[in-house]
C-alpha cells in the first residue's frame, strides 16, 4: 500500500502544548492572580491547569471561573481583560516537539505531502504556527475555526484529502494524540492512524491506532520500515 500524504494535529503532536501552557500560566499568574509564596503560585497554576483541560476548555468560559474563583491583583480586573491577555500572549510561548522541523524536512523531501488538523480559533491557531515557522512544510493547513467544522467529525479529513489531491483515503496517514478527535475522527474518515502516545490516556472502546509512538522522530523508522517491507499491515507499533 501507497504512503501519499501524512497529516498531522497540531497542539500536543507538532507543538508541545502542555510545555507552552505552562510557561503561559506562569506570566498570567504573574500578570492578574496574587500568590502569596511559591507553594501557593504552584497551587494556583495546577488549579488552571486542571481549568483548561487540556485546552478543550472553552475560552471565555474558563476566563469567567478563573475571575471569579482566584484572587485578582486588581479587582477592576475584567474577563475581556484576561482572555485579550490569552489573545495577545499564548501564542509566544509555543514550542516545537523535539525533532519536528527535521521530521517534516525528511518527509517532505520523500516527496510525501503534507497537512495538519487543527481544532481551535483560525486567530489563535495560525498565530502559533506562524510563530515557529511551520507553515512552508505543509501543503494543507485546515483550522476547525475557519470551515466551522471540529474533529472527530469525518467530513474535516475529507477537506483536507480533497486539499492534498487525494483520492484514496487508505492512502493517507493521520497523527495525533487524542484518541476520540484524532485517531476514531480520522479512522472514521477511511485514514490510517499513527497515535502519539504520552499526552491523552487512551479510553476509546471498539477502535486501535494502526501504530503508537512515544515520539514525532519515530516517524521516519516507521517510514523506512514500510517502504521496506511493502506491508503496511504488518509494521511494528
Amino acid at each position: 500500500m501507497s504512503i501519499e500524504a501524512i497529516i498531522f494535529d497540531l497542539d500536543n503532536t507538532l507543538i508541545h502544548r502542555k510545555q507552552v501552557f505552562a510557561a503561559y500560566t506562569e506570566r498570567f499568574v504573574e500578570r492578574f492572580i496574587v500568590a502569596e509564596d511559591p507553594a501557593s503560585r504552584a497551587a494556583i497554576v495546577e488549579h488552571i491547569r486542571l481549568a483548561d483541560q487540556d485546552g478543550y476548555r472553552d475560552k471565555r468560559e474558563l476566563y469567567t471561573e478563573l475571575h471569579a474563583d482566584l484572587e485578582l491583583k486588581n479587582p477592576d480586573t475584567t474577563v475581556q481583560e484576561m482572555l485579550g491577555f490569552w489573545y495577545g500572549e499564548f501564542h509566544k510561548f509555543t514550542v516545537l516537539m523535539d525533532g519536528a522541523k527535521e521530521v517534516l524536512s525528511e518527509l517532505r523531501s520523500r516527496g510525501l505531502k503534507l497537512g495538519i488538523i487543527t481544532n481551535g480559533s483560525l486567530r489563535m491557531q495560525q498565530a502559533k504556527i506562524n510563530r515557529v515557522m511551520l507553515k512552508d512544510y505543509f501543503d494543507s493547513i485546515i483550522v476547525s475555526g475557519g470551515v466551522h467544522i471540529e474533529k472527530p467529525n469525518p467530513r474535516i479529513f475529507e477537506l483536507s484529502l480533497n486539499e492534498l489531491g487525494i483520492t484514496d483515503p487508505g492512502h493517507a496517514w493521520y497523527v495525533g494524540d487524542h484518541p476520540t478527535n484524532d485517531i476514531r475522527g480520522a479512522q472514521s474518515a477511511g485514514l490510517h492512524t499513527i497515535w502519539l502516545e504520552g499526552f491523552m490516556p487512551w479510553q476509546e472502546t471498539g477502535i486501535v491506532p494502526d501504530y503508537r509512538m512515544g515520539s514525532l522522530r519515530e516517524i521516519i523508522g516507521w517510514l523506512d520500515h514500510a517502504s521496506y517491507s511493502g506491508n503496511m499491515g504488518e509494521g511494528v507499533s
